[in-house]
C-alpha cells in the first residue's frame, strides 16, 4: 500500500471517528505517536509551527476534548505529551492499515 494510501485511510479514521478535529491537530496527534515521549516543542519542531501554534492544535486532542492525548507539565516549561487508552488504540489502528 503506498504512502498516500496509508495517508488516506487514516484520515477517513479520524473523520469517522474524530469528526471535530482539524487538519493541524491530526497531523499533531500523528507526529506525536511517532515520536519517543515527545514534548509540544518537538511536535511544533516537526511540524514547522512555532510552540504556542502547536499546543494550540495539540489541546482539542486532550481530554476536554477528543481525549486522546494528556498533557504533563514537566516544571521545566515544556509539556510531554503522552497518549490516552483511546489515543493508543487509535494509533494501533492507523499502525495496522499498512500491515
Amino acid at each position: 500500500m503506498s504512502d498516500k494510501e496509508i495517508l488516506q485511510q487514516a484520515t477517513e479514521v479520524f473523520k469517522r471517528d474524530y469528526p471535530a478535529l482539524t487538519a493541524e491537530a491530526i497531523m499533531c496527534f500523528l507526529v506525536a505517536a511517532d515520536l519517543d515521549e515527545p514534548t509540544v516543542g518537538d511536535v511544533a519542531q516537526v511540524v514547522g509551527y512555532a510552540e504556542p501554534q502547536a499546543y494550540q492544535h495539540i489541546s482539542p486532542l486532550t481530554g476536554s476534548g477528543a481525549g486522546l492525548v494528556v498533557l504533563t507539565n514537566t516544571g521545566g516549561g515544556a509539556n510531554t505529551i503522552g497518549l490516552t487508552e483511546a489515543g493508543q488504540k487509535l494509533k494501533e489502528a492507523i499502525n495496522s492499515i499498512d500491515a
